[in-house]
Parts: structure tokens; C-alpha cells; sequence
């Protein structure tokens, strides 16, 4: 795997030189500074796999490197790895907020890290094994590729929007939370009630810019709970938020459900999609959780099945009178022809 490490202590880089290949990672290049990695990222004849970021640098931090990374077409998915001795949760937050996968604080351990980068291995095997299946549908007919089918349970890629991280990142970022921001997090999960009858009546096109547009409705409502959320498959969706500054309503997943019908969202047969939003209980990590735990994602999602089921949930779509405007991301749909 090639990796990338970019710090501004030469002796750190020798380091972790050392580390990788002991690990069984020796291609591996080093940079001093934020502006000489940009040049070797962009002379580079094979891309980067991994990256590992300082995050205190001179003239260009290790944050600002990792959301000038994430903007290159090619590094959208690419593993970034934040090792620093910043272990602060503003820090983290900013770190995972510009498009970290992970965050390791010096002085770290050579196992530990190796577990890491081997993680994000695996994870750029999982990027190229999707990226071959989409090359093959692209080379398909339309029917085939209206006909492609995405499983209820499958995690789908969500972009472009604020505070959303896909689930490795954020099971990454819940285990990181150090012992005072730990407990002083809370975690809750929403669920799209009737994600079974948007599943049944959508391509798979059409169901992953309508989990995309159900994402940002969570986003809008989030935000100022300088929260992170993802998606979990099934309709389910988990967030993450400082209960300390700000406390999540009772009325959150009214709330969301509100700002996805303020969308007008619309099937491609042009039909109402609504969708009814059901939340579970809110989940606050005791004081005899252990940090560095994914448990209370799981716990999470459980509590929803403590919470009774709305109305509606299996009710089919109707005929819209007003078919409203489509979101943002409806209009990729142009030349999809299938309806209802």
C-alpha cells in the first residue's frame, strides 16, 4: 500500500518509517510540510492509498491538508489518518469534520497504528472492489442499470453533506472521544419508518439521492448541536452531539420529518415521497462506559425498538396534486424513465 506521511519533525518521520515497515508497510513517502506534500501528491504517477497528517504545521495545518486532499476527484474515499498530540475535542471534531477516517494521538504506539493503517487497507480494498462494479455497470445498457438493486441493508454512499461521516469514520471518531467528552456525549437514532415502500418503489438511483436528501434534512437540524450523524442501512441513521452545549429536542424527529417535506420530494412517476421519521431513545454513555467503545452505537440503535411504530409507515405512495420541485440532486434522474 502506498502511504503518505506528512510532519514537520524530521525525527517523527523517521519514525514512522521505521513503524510501517516493521509492520509490513515499507512504500511509504514522507513530506516536511503541507505544501511539499501537495507537490508529491500531485507529481505522483500511482495515487496515494493512505495518508498520515500532523495536524500542527506551519503556514498550512494538518486540517486545511486534509480538506485540500478530500477535494481531489481522486482521494474523495482514500483512508487519511490524523496523528497528532492534539487530543482535544475541538481538534478531533475539526479533524473528522474536513474528511479524517481516523485520528491516533502521539506518542502513538507501533501496533496500535499498524491496526489502523491495516483497517484502512481494508477499507481501499472495499473502495476498489465498489469502484470495479460501478466501471461494470457503466459499460452496461440502461435497462441493466435501472434494473441495479441496492439492499435495504446496504450503507450508502452519502456526499457533500455537513456532518455526515460514512460509518467506519464514525465508529472511528465515537471510539476516539477521550473520557470527559465521552461522557459528556449523547447519541440518538432516527429511522425512515417507511424505507421499506421508498425502497420498493425507487431505482437504485432514485433510493440513493432519496437517502442522500434525508441525510441533509438531518444535517439542517444538527448543525447546531455540532453534531456528526451516519448511516447505518435499513433506513436507520445514528447521531452524535455534546449534550453539554446543546440538548437535543424531544420533537428532533418532527422536526427532520419537516424538513424533508419542505423538499417536495417526488418518484420519478411523480408521486409524493414521504417520508415518516421515527426516533429512538436518547443513549448517554455511563460512568462505567469504557471509552474507546462502539457499543453505544449499537445500543442506539436497539433503543429503537423500544419506540412504537407512527402511522402511516406502510401506507403506499400517493398521486401528487401539486408535484412540487424535486431537490437539489432529483435532476440526475434525467433520462431514467421509469416510473411507478
Amino acid at each position: 500500500m502506498k502511504i503518505l506521511a506528512v510532519d514537520d519533525d524530521g525525527f517523527i518521520l523517521e519514525l514512522l518509517e521505521g513503524a510501517m515497515e516493521a509492520v509490513g508497510y515499507p512504500n511509504i513517502q514522507t513530506a516536511g510540510d503541507a505544501e511539499i506534500a501537495l507537490g508529491v501528491i500531485s507529481a505522483a504517477t500511482q495515487p496515494f492509498e493512505c495518508f498520515l497528517l500532523d495536524i500542527q504545521m506551519p503556514v498550512i495545518d494538518g486540517i486545511e491538508l486534509c480538506s485540500r486532499i478530500r477535494a481531489m476527484p481522486q482521494y474523495q474515499k482514500t483512508p487519511i489518518i490524523m496523528l497528532t498530540a492534539m487530543s482535544e475535542r475541538g481538534y478531533i471534531d475539526r479533524a473528522f469534520a474536513a474528511g479524517a477516517t481516523d485520528y491516533v494521538t502521539k506518542p502513538f504506539d507501533v501496533l496500535e497504528l499498524g491496526t489502523r493503517v491495516k483497517m484502512a487497507e481494508r477499507l481501499n480494498a472495499e473502495i476498489r472492489q465498489n469502484a470495479q462494479s460501478y466501471r461494470t455497470l457503466d459499460s452496461l445498457t440502461e435497462k441493466l442499470i435501472e434494473d441495479r438493486r441496492i439492499d435495504l441493508d446496504d450503507l450508502v454512499d452519502v456526499r457533500d453533506v455537513d456532518g455526515f461521516l460514512n460509518y467506519q469514520a464514525f465508529e472511528n471518531y465515537v471510539a476516539l472521544l477521550g473520557r470527559g467528552s465521552y461522557y459528556s456525549s449523547s447519541l440518538i437514532s432516527l429511522k425512515i419508518e417507511n424505507i421499506k415502500i421508498i425502497h420498493k418503489y425507487c431505482t437504485a438511483t432514485e433510493f440513493e439521492y432519496a437517502i442522500t436528501d434525508f441525510a441533509e434534512a438531518i444535517s439542517d437540524n444538527l448543525t447546531m448541536h455540532s453534531g456528526f450523524f451516519t448511516y447505518a442501512g435499513n433506513g436507520i441513521y445514528v447521531c452524535v452531539y455534546n449534550r453539554v452545549k446543546d440538548a437535543i429536542s424531544e420533537e428532533f424527529a418532527l422536526q427532520v420529518q419537516d424538513s424533508i417535506a419542505q423538499m417536495n420530494l417526488v418518484y420519478n412517476g411523480g408521486q409524493k415521497l414521504e417520508a415518516i421519521v421515527r426516533a429512538g431513545p436518547i443513549v448517554n454513555p455511563g460512568l462505567f462506559s469504557k471509552p474507546g467503545s462502539t457499543s453505544v452505537i449499537e445500543q442506539a440503535i436497539k433503543g429503537l425498538e423500544n419506540v412504537p411504530h407512527p402511522e402511516g409507515a406502510t401506507a403506499l405512495p400517493s398521486l401528487a396534486t401539486d408535484f412540487g420541485k424535486r431537490s437539489k440532486r432529483w435532476p440526475r434522474l434525467a433520462g431514467i424513465k421509469r416510473g411507478i
